[in-house]
């Protein structure tokens, strides 16, 4: 220090040169933020709102976001299992989440605030390994212009949509890929029981257009009048900018299938403190805010809206772990019968 003061003594005093020292060695650790590598499945329109929400609780952690359709994820997971890069999952249906579970790739965590989540919105396993964000409930996107046009009339049950006259009027996305598409597959399971469902989606599959890989497409494609009807979820016309008058949404009065976006911590992530932070951030009041914004059914029970309400008593009795086990037998058995 003496030789600094020597050199700096005309022009700063000793004190002053101590503090600004202090502060140059201080400075890069407070301003580096903890880079948090997160996967989820979230639709892209609400990744900013959830990183802003996030980061200004915790503007130590920045969310890297890598983000596609569940299977995708899911697939992409289960491939660098041996080598992970990712942290934590945040925004995965619950439905490819069991896999991960299945293959003991996740670390049980009890997250802080559950007490305030819907008793069945809760993971009941003595070490519970997931925290539901929210809930989302298939749904027909429907483009009521575009069948005028067509000369067809507005369905308004699952089994209508196996007409013959709605041959090409029909999209849905691939189960393969999305989880939207794959909890509506399991709502017709549960509905009718294989043998009838698995009729019912062989009639259904003359009518597709299309089988897109993200869950959403389907709805947005309804809503540019390429396809009359898009089966989906509701939310899949929530979270659109600028959507037409002409799209409705229509959930059949006979049950809906359903899932709920999770967030998990990863065995071996490299940042777990800060992936556990992003877990209890998915059962607070702001995670709920913007899940029912978008017209997501949040965990927090004391967030739920009479319209959140209507849509849960439409969801259908499905065990999310029996559903989770018997994931990959019917994807076999989609993929058998319609190779999409």
């Amino acid at each position: 220090m003496a030789q600094y003061q020597q050199y700096y003594g005309a022009v700063m005093p000793l004190r002053l040169f101590t503090i600004l020292v202090c502060l140059c060695f201080a400075l890069p650790s407070a301003q580096a933020a903890t880079q948090l590598v997160v996967y989820t499945a979230i639709e892209p329109e609400l990744l900013p709102l959830y990183t802003k929400a996030f980061e200004e609780e915790n503007p130590d952690i920045s969310l890297h976001w890598v983000r596609d359709s569940a299977g995708n994820i899911l697939a992409k997971l289960l491939a660098e299992r041996n080598a992970p890069k990712a942290d934590v999952v945040f925004g995965l249906s619950l439905n490819a989440l069991m896999r991960l579970s299945d293959e003991a790739m996740l670390e049980p965590y009890i997250t802080q605030g559950l007490e305030a989540v819907s008793p069945q919105m809760q993971d009941t396993a003595e070490e519970p390994v997931w925290t539901a964000l929210n809930a989302w409930g298939g749904a027909m996107c429907v483009n009521t212009e575009e069948l005028q046009r067509r000369n067809l009339p507005v369905p308004a049950a699952w089994n209508d949509l196996a007409k013959p006259k709605y041959k090409g009027a029909i999209s849905m996305a691939s189960p393969l890929s999305s989880s939207t598409a794959l909890l509506n597959v399991n709502g017709w399971l549960q509905l009718w029981g294989e043998k009838k469902a698995w009729k019912f989606m062989q009639a259904l599959n003359k009518n597709i257009a299309s089988y897109p890989n993200h869950g959403c497409q389907p709805c947005q494609m309804a809503a540019k009048g390429e396809i009359a009807i898009g089966i989906a979820a509701e939310t899949c016309v929530n979270v659109m900018d600028n959507k037409p008058a002409a799209l409705q949404i229509i959930q059949p009065g006979e049950g809906i299938g359903w899932d709920f976006e999770t967030a998990a911590l990863l065995k071996n992530s490299a940042h777990p403190e800060e992936a556990k932070a992003l877990i209890d951030f998915a059962v607070s009041p702001q995670a709920a805010d913007i899940a029912i914004e978008f017209g997501f059914i949040p965990s927090l029970a004391a967030k739920q809206t009479a319209a959140s309400k209507r849509t849960l008593s439409l969801f259908l009795p499905i065990d999310p772990e029996k559903a989770g086990a018997a994931r990959e037998a019917i994807l076999k058995e989609w993929g058998k019968r319609f190779g999409n």
